[in-house]
């Protein structure tokens, strides 16, 4: 590996990090009344937490949030990063591809076709899923009024104490079902967005072409992946009463219909839209910047 795909790795490295950062402390209060919202309803539980906690009570479970988002998020943009790059050298040792051909002014990151994007990030998403999986079960139970943990250490040694090991990655199955998908299409929507308004809106600025590029393809990917999503959730909550993604989905279809698989939407799709709109044009902006001047990281 040569000095400038190390200098990569790290600016990558470091831009996650940041724009995991920075997203954590904007949306918190998303994630916090999204996850009980299953069994309640929105107005009520901001009442409820404002009530009991103040208005700072909409960042409760910020910390656990932040050690899973802002190493998950540096892991994630690298490792997408260098399966990309994987896919680039393919395709520059293989033959003359037009994907090869292809550039794009807007970003740093190699233009790849649907396929490898939807793959990359797939996989990208996947491996560090499992690896953040401990601390995205303490992070949901910790946010939930279904249990009353006074401390992270204190949700973490509860589950090890109640399910041992294996309690730290419930759900890891319907998370993967649901984040690699997510991930991917993510990717995918992404690159086509940014690609068509750089060919039809030159007149745009690159931090304009990720925003808008990344508010699409957040809600798109986040529209097709609810029911994952809330299947995660309750097998996190309530690991008994739903015991995998299949039987969880089944309950759910024959005791409360089909429309209960998109309970949390709108939620989601506000934060999940704003989050890769803050995500990709800061994740872009900070590589560019740091590639440009290279910083020695």
């Amino acid at each position: 590996m040569d000095s400038l795909q190390k200098h990569d790795r790290r600016a990558y490295l470091l831009a996650g990090a940041t724009s995991g950062l920075i997203s954590c402390i904007l949306l918190q209060p998303f994630d916090l009344v999204k996850t009980p919202i299953i069994y309640s309803t929105i107005i009520y539980n901001v009442k409820e937490i404002i009530a009991k906690e103040s208005i700072f009570g909409l960042w409760r479970g910020s910390i656990p949030t932040i050690l899973r988002n802002v190493p998950g998020t540096a892991l994630y943009y690298s490792t997408l990063s260098d399966i990309r790059r994987l896919f680039s050298l393919r395709h520059r040792i293989s033959s003359s591809s037009p994907i090869q051909q292809r550039s794009t002014t807007s970003s740093s990151l190699p233009v790849l076709s649907n396929i490898e994007n939807l793959i990359a990030g797939m996989v990208a998403r996947g491996s560090i899923g499992f690896v953040m999986m401990p601390i995205t079960v303490v992070k949901v139970r910790y946010e939930s009024n279904l249990y009353k943990y006074k401390s992270i250490w204190g949700a973490l040694s509860s589950i090890i104490k109640t399910d041992g090991i294996k309690g730290l990655f419930y759900g890891y199955g319907a998370t993967a079902i649901k984040d690699a998908p997510t991930s991917g299409l993510n990717v995918l929507f992404y690159e086509r967005f940014k690609l068509a308004l750089q060919d039809y809106s030159s007149s745009l600025s690159p931090t304009a072409i990720h925003m808008i590029s990344g508010t699409f393809a957040g809600s798109m990917s986040a529209f097709i992946t609810q029911p994952f999503d809330m299947l995660k959730t309750r097998i996190q909550l309530k690991p008994s009463e739903y015991s995998n993604m299949f039987r969880g989905a089944s309950k759910v279809l024959k005791e409360e219909g089909f429309l209960r698989f998109f309970d949390g939407l709108t939620l989601r799709l506000g934060r999940k839209t704003m989050q890769n709109a803050i995500g990709w044009t800061l994740f872009e902006a900070l590589v560019t910047w740091f590639q440009e001047h290279k910083i020695n990281l």
